[in-house]
C-alpha cells in the first residue's frame, strides 16, 4: 500500500473532529509550505479568510489598545454584544472570573479555546445557572493573537459554538528575555493597578520554549470613591410638593421630570434601604403603638449610615447601603505559561503547554440586613417565622441592618487553574497527523462574611423593650458582642471542575481535481468533563437569611467524529478566479444521565473570487448543544413560601406551600441554524474592507422558570405541569410542575411546586458587520495605519414559550443596535503613538417607572427608558530606548466618560451603580499609566 492509500485508510479510521492549534503547526524545519490553520477550519490554507467572518487581534493590537487584560480586550470586540462580565467587576456568583458573550447568545454558548483546545468550565455557574469558561487568567504578554470566529461553528467544533468561537493563541517562540512593569492610576480615587511580567525564550537547534510569568495587583473601587460621578449632572431643585399636602418632591432642572423625594440622602440618586432599625408590633403586645422607631436609636445603631425619613412612613429609619458597596474588587493574581516544542527529526515533533493561574479577590459589600416577619406564641413565648403550632400568637415585622458587626463585610475568593497539553505532530505519508492529550483543572473557593443564621436568630431576638434576659437582644437596641457571636456566620462554597481530552487530527490534500487539490481534515475526539459545586450545610439548606444557593455535581463523556472537505470547483476561468466549496459534518454523542444522546451538525460554505482581490462568501449550518451540566445536576433546594388566594366573597385566604428547586435530567438538547453572507475586498495593497450579514436561530433554549410562572399560568403554555393525583410529593416529580391538595373546607390549596430549567425558549439574532483597514507607509512623516469596525444588531428576538408573543430585546432589554471601535496608529523610527476608540450605542429597554407627577400623584407604570451612547478613547505614546528597552505612557478614557444612567424615575435606578452592569460600561473614569519594558 502506498503512502497516500495508507493516509486515506488512517483518515477513515480518524473520521472525526477536534480542536486544533490555530497557528502554524510546523516547526522551523518542518515548514513544508506556508499554509496555516485558522479558527473556523481544520484545513490548512494560505489565505486567512474563510467561509465565516474571522477577526484577528494581534499582540501589537493588544499593546496599543491601552487595555491591561485579555478580558478587557474581548469585552471591546464588536461581536461581544450580549451581557458578559469582567473579572475586575464585582460579579455576585463568580467574583474574579470573566466571560465573553458572542452575538448575545450567552456566555455558555460561546466556545473558548486556548491554542485550539477546550478549557475546563468555571466550577461555579454564572447566575447559578450557566456554565462558562473564564478568560481572565491568560497574561497579555503570552498571547500571540486572538482569533474570533463569529457565528455558529458546531460542525467544526461541536457544541458550545453557537454564538461563535474565541481562540486565544499563545506565543510559541521568543528570542531572549523581556521584563516589563506597568502602573495605572485613575484620576479619581481607587482602582490603582500594578503589573509585573517576565518573558523568556529558550531556543536550541531542535527546540523552542517560551516561559511567561505575570503578577498583577489591583485595588478595590468603592461606590463612595465615585460619589461625585453619581451626583454629577443631576441639578435638582425642590418643587412645591407641600402645596398638595405631600413632602417636597424633586425635579430634574434640565428635563423637568419629577423625581422621587431624596432629602437628606447621601446618595441622592437612589433610595436608602428600608432595612434600617424599624419594628412593627402589629398586635401592640409590647408597645403602645404599632410602629416603633426613633431617630436617636437609628443614628446610634447605624452611625453615619443612618438616613432618617421625616415623612409619613412605617420605616422611617433607613440605611445608606451604597457607600461601602464595591464597584470592582481588589485582587492579586499570578499567572504562569510554559509553551514548548521539541523536534525529534525532520518529520516528527513533540509539544507541550502548561498554564497555571492563582487569584485572590476581595469583593466589598454593604452590611447585611434583613426584613422578616416573626410570630411569637403568647402562651409559650416561642418565636418562629411561621405561626404553625401556635394557638394564640402576636405578629411582628422587623427591618434591621446589622451595622454592629465588626469590620467591613467581604466576599473573599480564590480562583485556581491548571492546564496541561501534551502532543506529537508529524507526517503520515503526505499528510499531517496531530495527536494530543490535554487536562484542565479549576478550583474556586469563596467565603461570604457576616451572614445571619436564621435559626440562631430565633434564640436571640426579642421584641420586648424591657427584655431582662442578657442572652436576648431587643431589636431596637445595639447588639452586644455575645449577640453578634451567636448569630454571625460565614457562608462557604468550594467548587472544582476538570476536563480530560484526547484528540487526533489527520489533514492534507486527498487527491487532485481539475481545478486543484481536494483538501480534507478528519479527527477523533473523546472528552470527560466533571464538576463539583459544594455549599456548606447551612447555605445549602437556606439557613442564612437572604442567602440562597444550590450546589451540584456531575460528569459526562463526549465522543465526536467529523470530516471537513474543501473542494475547488473553478480556478482561473473567465468570471471566476476561484470558486471553492466547503463541506463539514460532525457527530457528537453525549454520555450522561440525560436522554440527549447524539446529533449530527452539518455546514456548507462557498468562497467565490470573481477577481483576485475580491472574495464573496456564504455559509449555512446547524447547531447542536447539550444542556449546561449545572442545569442538569444542580442539587435540590427546599424552601417554604406563602400564597394568597382571592376568594369569591372578597376575602383573602393565605396558606403555605413547599417549593423544590433542582436540576432537570429531562432536559433536551438545544438546536439551531446559522447563516452568513459576506464580502472581502482588497481594493488596493493598502486598503481592505469587509461586509458580512449573519443570522443565528436557536430552538428549545434552556430557561430556569420561577414558581409564579409554573402555577400562575405557565400550565397554559406547557400542558401537563399539574401532577395532582399522579404523585404525592413534588420531590418525586420527573419535571417542573405542582401538586394541589384539598383542605377540610374543600378548597384546592397549592401543596408544593418543583421549579427548575426547561426547554422553552426561542432566540433569533441577525446583524451586519463591517470593517475597514487602510495603511500609509513611507510618507516621510512616518507610517500610518487606520482600522475601524462596526456591528449593527438588526434584531434580537426572544420568545420564552411556544405560544407567547416574541420580545424584541433591542426595545425591552437594553441590547444596543451599534457597537464599534476604531484606531489610528503612527510610527516613525523609534517613536510610535496610537489612539483607540470604543463605542457602545444607545440602548433601549422597558422598566417600571415610579415617581410623582406635577400634581403630586404617584405614578407606577411600565415605560421605555434609554441609555445614552457610551464611548471611551485611549491614547498612548511609545519610545524605543537605545539600550534595548522601551517606555510607553498612556491615558485611558481620555475624555473621562462615565456609563449612562438609567432614568432617575426607573426602579432600575434605585440602587448602585445606577447603570446597566455587564455591558462593557466602567465607572473607573480617566486613568493614566506608564509601562517600562527591558529586553535581555
Amino acid at each position: 500500500m502506498n503512502a497516500k492509500c495508507t493516509a486515506i485508510a488512517v483518515s477513515s479510521a480518524l473520521f472525526a473532529t477536534a480542536p486544533f492549534a490555530a497557528t502554524d503547526t510546523t516547526s522551523k524545519t518542518l515548514n513544508v509550505d506556508e499554509r496555516i490553520e485558522v479558527t473556523g477550519s481544520r484545513i490548512k490554507r494560505v489565505d486567512i479568510e474563510g467561509v465565516s467572518p474571522l477577526t484577528v487581534i494581534t499582540a501589537d493590537d493588544i499593546a496599543n489598545s491601552g487595555l491591561s487584560s485579555i478580558s478587557e480586550v474581548l469585552a471591546t470586540s464588536i461581536a461581544n454584544n450580549g451581557a458578559s462580565f469582567d473579572g475586575d467587576e464585582a460579579s455576585g456568583y463568580t467574583t474574579g472570573a470573566s466571560s465573553v458573550n458572542l452575538r448575545g447568545m450567552g456566555a455558555n454558548r460561546t466556545l473558548v479555546l486556548i491554542n485550539g483546545r477546550r478549557q475546563a468550565a468555571f466550577p461555579t455557574a454564572a447566575g447559578g445557572t450557566d456554565n462558562f469558561v473564564d478568560v481572565s487568567d491568560i497574561p497579555s504578554a503570552a498571547v500571540d493573537r486572538i482569533e474570533i470566529l463569529t457565528g455558529g461553528a458546531s460542525a467544526i467544533y461541536g457544541s458550545d459554538a453557537i454564538g461563535g468561537v474565541v481562540n486565544i493563541i499563545l506565543k510559541k517562540e521568543y528570542e531572549g528575555g523581556n521584563l516589563s512593569v506597568r502602573y495605572e492610576a485613575p484620576e479619581a480615587e481607587g482602582r490603582d493597578r500594578f503589573t509585573l511580567s517576565y518573558t523568556q525564550g529558550f531556543n536550541t537547534e531542535r527546540s523552542n520554549t517560551v516561559l511567561m510569568l505575570e503578577y498583577k495587583r489591583a485595588e478595590e473601587l468603592l461606590a463612595s470613591q465615585r460619589q461625585d460621578y453619581f451626583s454629577e449632572g443631576l441639578n435638582r431643585i425642590y418643587s412645591a410638593g407641600s402645596d398638595v399636602g405631600l413632602p417636597p418632591y424633586l425635579v430634574d432642572e434640565e428635563t423637568g421630570h419629577p423625581l422621587p423625594w431624596t432629602e437628606n440622602w447621601q446618595w441622592g440618586d437612589a433610595r436608602p434601604s428600608s432595612s434600617g432599625a424599624n419594628l412593627t408590633d402589629y398586635d401592640e403586645l409590647y408597645h403602645d403603638s404599632k410602629y416603633n422607631y426613633s431617630q436617636e436609636a437609628c443614628e446610634a445603631i447605624l452611625g453615619d449610615r443612618a438616613v432618617w425619613y421625616d415623612e409619613s412612613s412605617s420605616a422611617k429609619c433607613r440605611y445608606d447601603k451604597y457607600s461601602d458597596r464595591g464597584l470592582e474588587p481588589a485582587y492579586d493574581r499570578l499567572n504562569l505559561v510554559l509553551n514548548s516544542e521539541y523536534e525529534l527529526n525532520d518529520e516528527w515533533a513533540l509539544y507541550a503547554m502548561l498554564n497555571a493561574s492563582y487569584k485572590d479577590s476581595i469583593k466589598y459589600k454593604e452590611e447585611k440586613g434583613f426584613s422578616e416577619t416573626f410570630y411569637q406564641d403568647t402562651d409559650t413565648g416561642r418565636i418562629d417565622y411561621s405561626r404553625d403550632g401556635m394557638e394564640d400568637y402576636a405578629k411582628f415585622k422587623v427591618y434591621r441592618r446589622m451595622e454592629e458587626y465588626p469590620g467591613p463585610r467581604l466576599y473573599e475568593s480564590t480562583n485556581e487553574k491548571y492546564s496541561l497539553v501534551l502532543g506529537t505532530k508529524g507526517y503520515v505519508g503526505d499528510y499531517d497527523l496531530d495527536v494530543s492529550w490535554s487536562s484542565g483543572f479549576n478550583r474556586y473557593a469563596v467565603d461570604k462574611q457576616h451572614m445571619i443564621d436564621g435559626a440562631a436568630l430565633l434564640n436571640v431576638i426579642s421584641f420586648d423593650p424591657n427584655e431582662s434576659d442578657p442572652n436576648r437582644w431587643y431589636v431596637l437596641d445595639k447588639m452586644l458582642p455575645h449577640h453578634i457571636d451567636a448569630i454571625i456566620a460565614t457562608s462557604r462554597k468550594r467548587s472544582e471542575s476538570s476536563i480530560h481530552q484526547f484528540t487526533t487530527t489527520l489533514s492534507g490534500d486527498l487527491m487532485d481535481l481539475p481545478y486543484g487539490p481536494l483538501a480534507f481534515a478528519s479527527s477523533i475526539e473523546w472528552a470527560r468533563e466533571d464538576y463539583e459545586d459544594i455549599l456548606d450545610e447551612t447555605t445549602q439548606s437556606g439557613g442564612y437569611i437572604g442567602m440562597g444557593g444550590t450546589g451540584g455535581e456531575g460528569d459526562r463523556d463526549r465522543y465526536a467524529a467529523a470530516l471537513e472537505l474543501l473542494v475547488p470547483l473553478l480556478s482561473n476561468v473567465t468570471g471566476a478566479q476561484r470558486l471553492e466549496l466547503s463541506l463539514a459534518g460532525r457527530y457528537d454523542y453525549y454520555d450522561d444521565d440525560t436522554d440527549v444522546g447524539g446529533a449530527f451538525s452539518p455546514q456548507v460554505g462557498l468562497m467565490y473570487n470573481p477577481i483576485e482581490n475580491v472574495l464573496i462568501r456564504g455559509s449555512w449550518g446547524q447547531s447542536f448543544r447539550a444542556p449546561d451540566m449545572h442545569r442538569i445536576y444542580a442539587g435540590e433546594t427546599i424552601g417554604f413560601s406563602d400564597i394568597q388566594y382571592d376568594l369569591s366573597n372578597g376575602e383573602v385566604y393565605e396558606d403555605g406551600y413547599t417549593s423544590y428547586k433542582s436540576g432537570n435530567l429531562s432536559l433536551e438538547e438545544e438546536k439551531g441554524d446559522y447563516a452568513s453572507i459576506g464580502l472581502v475586498a482588497n481594493l488596493t495593497d493598502d486598503l481592505e474592507l469587509t461586509l458580512d450579514w449573519w443570522a443565528i436561530e436557536l430552538n428549545g433554549a434552556v430557561r430556569t422558570i420561577s414558581t409564579s410562572y409554573i402555577y400562575g399560568g405557565l400550565n397554559n403554555y406547557k400542558p401537563g405541569m399539574n401532577y395532582t393525583g399522579q404523585y404525592d410529593n413534588c420531590d418525586r416529580l420527573p419535571d417542573v410542575g405542582f401538586i394541589l391538595e384539598t383542605d377540610e373546607d374543600g378548597f384546592d390549596n397549592l401543596m408544593c411546586i418543583r421549579s427548575g430549567p426547561i426547554n422553552v425558549a426561542y432566540e433569533k439574532s441577525d446583524g451586519l458587520d463591517s470593517s475597514l483597514r487602510y495603511t500609509l507607509q513611507d510618507t516621510g512623516l512616518g507610517d500610518f495605519k487606520f482600522e475601524t469596525s462596526a456591528s449593527y444588531l438588526i434584531s434580537k428576538e426572544v420568545k420564552d414559550f411556544e405560544i407567547s408573543e416574541p420580545e424584541e430585546y433591542t426595545e425591552t432589554e437594553y441590547f444596543p443596535h451599534w457597537k464599534a471601535k476604531a484606531s489610528i496608529k503612527w510610527s516613525l523610527d523609534d517613536l510610535s503613538a496610537s489612539l483607540s476608540y470604543y463605542y457602545t450605542g444607545t440602548a433601549e429597554g422597558v422598566d417600571l417607572f415610579d415617581y410623582y407627577n406635577s400634581e403630586g400623584e404617584r405614578i407606577e407604570e411600565e415605560q421605555t427608558d434609554k441609555l445614552h451612547a457610551y464611548g471611551r478613547m485611549n491614547a498612548s505614546v511609545r519610545y524605543r530606548l537605545p539600550w534595548d528597552a522601551s517606555i510607553r505612557a498612556g491615558v485611558n478614557n481620555l475624555t473621562n466618560e462615565y456609563p449612562p444612567y438609567f432614568d432617575v424615575r426607573s426602579d432600575e435606578h434605585n440602587s448602585a451603580p445606577f447603570y446597566r452592569e455587564n455591558r462593557g460600561y466602567s465607572a473607573v473614569g480617566r486613568s493614566y499609566y506608564l509601562k517600562y519594558s527591558q529586553k535581555f
